[in-house]
C-alpha cells in the first residue's frame, strides 16, 4: 500500500556521492544531508522525523553521535547504515532499525517507510498515555456521578477511544505481531492503562449504572419488589390459603401444577435475571433506551399481576 512521505529525513554520511544518490532515491521526502556530526547536530530540528546515520561514520564515531542525536531528538528515529558484517558494540546502539548495506532504491525507501510509521506510533501512543493519565487525575477528584453529565470529561474519553483506534491502525499498517491478523488487538494487557472499552469503541463515559447507580438501584429495588416480592408472595397466598382461587389465573394455575413451586420461582429469577443482563449491558454501552425499559417492564408486569392476585384475593 502507498505509505505517508510527508516526513523530513536527514541523511548523515561522510561519502556525498553515496549521500546524493540516496536523496536521490527518497524523492517525495524533504531531505536533508550532512557529511559530519556537527553538521548533522546544526540540522537536526524539529522537523526533522528520520535520521540515516552511516555507521562508518569516523568523526565523530556514529555510537558517540547517536547518543548525541538522541539527546537532542529523543523522538527523532534513527536508521543505521552499516555493511552486513557487524559487531555486537554497533547492534547494542540505541538504534531505532539496523539498515545493511549495500541496498537498493525500494530497501531504501522501506527502511524510511518503517522508520516513519514507527514514529507515528510512538507519537499516538504517547498521546494516548497522556490522556489516560489526565482522565485519571479527573476521576481521583470528582464523583463517578459527577463525571456522566461533564461534557469535558465526556470528550476526554472519547478522545481517548480515538486514539486507541488510531493505534491499532498503524499498527495494521506495519503489520505489528502485536496485532491480530484479523487486524483486530490480541487479548490482553498491551500497554499500561490501555483498556478493552477503549479498543472497542466504547461510547464515552463511565456505564450508566455508575454514573446513575442512585437511579440504577432504585429502578431496580422497585422491579423486585413488584415482579418479584409482590407477584410472588401474592401468587402464593392466592393459590394456597384461598382454596379454588388457582382457576382463576389459569397461566399460574398450569405452571404450578407442572413443575410445582420450585419450578414458579425459578422461572421468576431466569425472566429477572435476563431483564437485569439487558439493562447492565445497556448501561455499558450508555443506551438509555437498553438500561431503562428492562426495569420498567419488570415493574410493570409486577404491578399487573400482583394486581390481579389481589383482586382475585379480595373478591374470593
Amino acid at each position: 500500500m502507498p505509505r505517508d512521505t510527508d516526513a523530513t529525513v536527514l541523511i548523515v554520511e561522510d561519502d556525498h556521492e553515496q549521500a546524493t544518490e540516496y536523496a536521490g532515491w527518497l524523492e517525495g521526502y524533504a531531505v536533508r544531508i550532512a557529511a559530519d556530526g556537527e553538521g548533522a547536530l546544526d540540522a537536526l530540528d524539529s522537523d526533522v522525523d528520520v535520521v540515516l546515520l552511516d555507521g562508518d561514520l569516523a568523526d565523530p564515531p556514529a555510537g558517540k553521535l547517536l547518543g548525541q542525536l538522541r539527546a537532542r531528538r529523543p523522538d527523532c528515529q534513527v536508521g543505521l547504515l552499516s555493511g552486513t558484517s557487524v559487531g555486537d558494540e554497533i547492534l547494542r546502539l540505541d538504534m531505532d532499525e539496523y539498515v545493511p548495506r549495500p541496498l537498493d532504491r525500494d530497501e531504501l525507501r522501506e527502511a524510511v517507510a518503517r522508520l516513519v510509521d514507527h514514529g507515528a506510533v510512538e507519537g499516538a501512543v504517547k498521546t494516548y498515555l497522556a490522556l489516560v493519565a489526565r482522565r485519571r487525575r479527573i476521576e481521583a477528584r470528582r464523583d463517578e456521578a459527577d463525571l456522566g453529565d461533564d461534557e469535558r470529561y465526556r470528550e476526554l474519553t472519547g478522545e481517548i477511544a480515538a486514539r486507541r483506534r488510531q493505534i491499532d491502525t498503524l499498527l495494521t499498517e506495519i503489520d505489528d505481531p502485536v496485532v491480530g491478523a484479523g487486524g483486530g488487538t490480541i487479548e490482553g494487557d498491551a500497554a499500561p492503562g490501555v483498556d478493552e472499552a477503549s479498543a472497542a469503541g466504547a461510547p464515552a463515559g463511565p456505564p450508566l449504572y455508575r454514573s446513575r447507580s442512585t437511579q440504577f438501584y432504585a429502578l431496580w429495588l422497585g422491579a423486585a419488589l413488584t415482579y418479584g416480592v409482590g407477584d410472588v408472595v401474592s401468587t402464593l397466598y392466592a393459590t394456597t390459603a384461598v382454596p379454588g382461587l388457582i382457576e382463576g389465573n389459569p397461566v399460574i394455575g398450569t405452571l404450578l401444577s407442572s413443575a410445582g413451586l420450585p419450578g414458579f420461582l425459578f422461572l421468576k429469577l431466569i425472566v429477572l435475571f435476563v431483564l437485569l443482563s439487558v439493562s447492565v449491558q445497556g448501561a455499558r454501552r450508555r443506551e438509555p433506551f437498553s438500561y431503562y425499559w428492562p426495569p420498567v417492564v419488570a415493574t410493570g408486569i409486577g404491578l399487573l399481576l400482583t394486581g390481579w392476585n389481589v383482586r382475585l384475593i379480595a373478591g374470593a
